[in-house]
């Protein structure tokens, strides 16, 4: 348990360093970055692998157009998609948490379209379907030990085209990704659910507290109404299956 514990303090770590690179560079990571670590597990998922590796690349290529707050901010979806979508869930929750994902992600677009945010909407929309197919993704996806190896290689370019933070990028997705598959094999604990819940939070929780960036209100908004909306949700279903449970 104690080594368990010490590969999710690094995978959060990870997390972090991943969210603090991006802000560095602005957003401006090549999309090779975030193919690599898709083409190091892409042996083990077939269609799942090839449906992983294109959403990646999808998002990937919306990076250079959006800000990065708003860009590492939508991985808030995946609790919030892990809870809608939970075996306690039911239609009436599915409808009730697309209706208000809409309603924000409305918001920061009609905003995006008047010039008081920066990016365009319809880079919104791609970033928030590519998400969501690489959360069904992850969903689907049962851990191996079958990987691409020669894909880490691809991480030389990145870094001899003085991207380093691209490399830096690649490499911690790629590491993420290892940790989270060692985890996963054990049964003494979830620790699904709870990376679900860590890695998109205190990724952009350090954006926040970092001096020097500053994320824009609308952005900071909608990201804390997602979360909220997430543990709310949660804690509904919690309480209806504690009550028919008694």
């Amino acid at each position: 348990m104690i080594f368990s514990t010490f590969q999710f303090v690094i995978t959060t770590l990870l997390a972090i360093v991943c969210a603090r690179a991006m802000s560095i560079s602005a957003g401006d990571i090549p999309v090779l970055a975030l193919i690599i670590p898709a083409l190091w597990i892409l042996p083990q998922g077939g269609v799942i692998g090839l449906t992983l590796l294109a959403a990646m690349t999808s998002y990937g290529l919306t990076l250079p157009h959006q800000p990065f707050t708003l860009s590492v901010s939508l991985w808030i979806l995946f609790p919030l998609l892990m809870v809608a979508f939970s075996k306690r869930s039911s239609l009436t929750v599915i409808f009730t948490s697309l209706l208000i994902v809409s309603t924000l992600l409305v918001g920061i677009m009609v905003t995006q379209s008047a010039g008081k945010l920066s990016g365009e909407p319809i880079v919104t929309i791609i970033q928030t379907l590519a998400i969501a197919v690489i959360w069904w993704s992850a969903f689907r996806w049962q851990p191996s030990r079958k990987h691409s190896w020669w894909a880490l290689g691809l991480v030389l370019p990145l870094w001899m085209a003085d991207l380093p933070y691209a490399a830096l990028i690649a490499l911690c997705v790629t590491g993420m990704i290892a940790s989270m598959e060692s985890l996963l094999r054990l049964k003494t604990f979830r620790w699904s659910k709870l990376l679900c819940w860590t890695l998109p939070t205190v990724g952009f929780a350090a954006l926040v507290v970092t001096p020097g960036i500053e994320v824009p209100n609308p952005v900071l908004v909608v990201w804390l109404c997602l979360l909220a909306t997430a543990w709310m949700t949660d804690y509904i279903l919690r309480s209806i299956e504690g009550q028919q449970e008694i």
